[in-house]
């Protein structure tokens, strides 16, 4: 988990926060609003889209962190051409850190859990 700043060049007003997201960017655990110096958790990950917008990696000043290994629901799959991969299962719903999740929503990674 890593904390970004949102960089996006936005046409209206939209204020640009700070996010806790996973390493590949697709789980949001917590933000920090602009102007404040509070952390905001959420009950539980909630997917996150980047298209479209810009981030900055920036120093976790805030010390949170979340340990998503203890995640009885989580399993590393190695893939067909050898990179691992983390399936995740929150209230019956499965992600995948692959690119063909992050793009299409599934993947054959997930279909393995799902079976």
């Amino acid at each position: 988990m890593k904390l970004f700043l949102e960089t996006t060049k936005w046409e209206s007003n939209t204020p640009n926060h700070s996010y806790f997201l996973s390493d590949d960017k697709t789980k949001m655990y917590a933000y920090v609003p602009k102007g404040k110096n509070e952390v905001r958790k959420v009950k539980a990950f909630i997917r996150f889209d980047t298209r479209g917008r810009t981030f900055k990696e920036i120093p976790n000043t805030y010390n949170f962190t979340i340990e998503e290994t203890t995640n009885p629901n989580r399993w590393e799959v190695t893939g067909s051409k050898g990179d691992l991969y983390i399936v995740t299962k929150v209230e019956n719903e499965y992600t995948c850190t692959c690119s063909g999740f992050k793009f299409r929503g599934q993947c054959k990674h997930v279909k393995e859990f799902m079976k």
